[in-house]
Formats: structure tokens, sequence, C-alpha cells
């Protein structure tokens, strides 16, 4: 990753899009704007956004924020439809483990669309 681009995750403090079901469960979308290279810069971005979210996912006041949380399951979807290196995506079967001991699904995806209902 040059100087020049933006990094591929941003914003590690907020969600990217939030979608809440009426029949109950959170989705959250971690959407990348780039390849998710080897480099540290980037590993570091992956492993701070999922761990915000996670965090955030894990508050009490998550579940009075998004109530259709406390009737359904709760999934994070990694939206990236660039180049994914094997160093990015072992980190995201960590990051996937870790979020299943909290009850959260992990998911990488290249698009949300099938995941749309």
């Amino acid at each position: 990753m040059t100087s020049l681009q933006s990094p591929p995750i941003q914003n590690v403090d907020a969600f990217d899009v939030v979608g809440e079901h009426h029949d109950g469960g959170v989705d959250l979308v971690v959407s990348c704007s780039g390849p998710l290279d080897s480099s540290l810069s980037t590993l570091k971005l992956i492993e701070a956004k999922v761990g915000a979210y996670l965090a955030t996912v894990a508050h009490p006041n998550f579940s009075q924020t998004y109530q259709a949380a406390q009737r359904g399951t709760v999934r994070i979807f990694i939206s990236c439809e660039h180049f994914i290196s094997n160093e990015a995506r072992g980190l995201i079967d960590t990051l996937t483990e870790k979020a299943a001991m909290q009850s959260v699904s992990l998911l990488l995806v290249k698009s949300m669309a099938p995941h749309f209902n």
C-alpha cells in the first residue's frame, strides 16, 4: 500500500453498515475499498476494525440500541471484491474463531448482494 492510496479498511471506530432483521438478528458489514494485502498496516486495520465490532457487540448497549440482536444472530460480514492475500485470509480465519467464542458469525464475502432478503 503506497502512501498515495487510501487504506482498504477505514473508520476503524465506526460501523460501515448495520442491518436489523425484522424477525431478529443484526448484520454488520466491514466494507473494503481496496485489496487486503499482507502488509502489517493492512493486517492491523483488519484486526482493529473487527476487534472494534466485536467489542461493541459485547457491550450491553448494543442489544438495547439494536433490539433485533436480542432475537437472533449477530453476523459480521467482511465484504471485499478485491484481492485478499493469504495472510489476510489467515487473520480473518483467526478472527472468525474469536467471534465464534462470542456467538457472533464472521463471514468473508465477495459481495453482500446474495445476503439480502
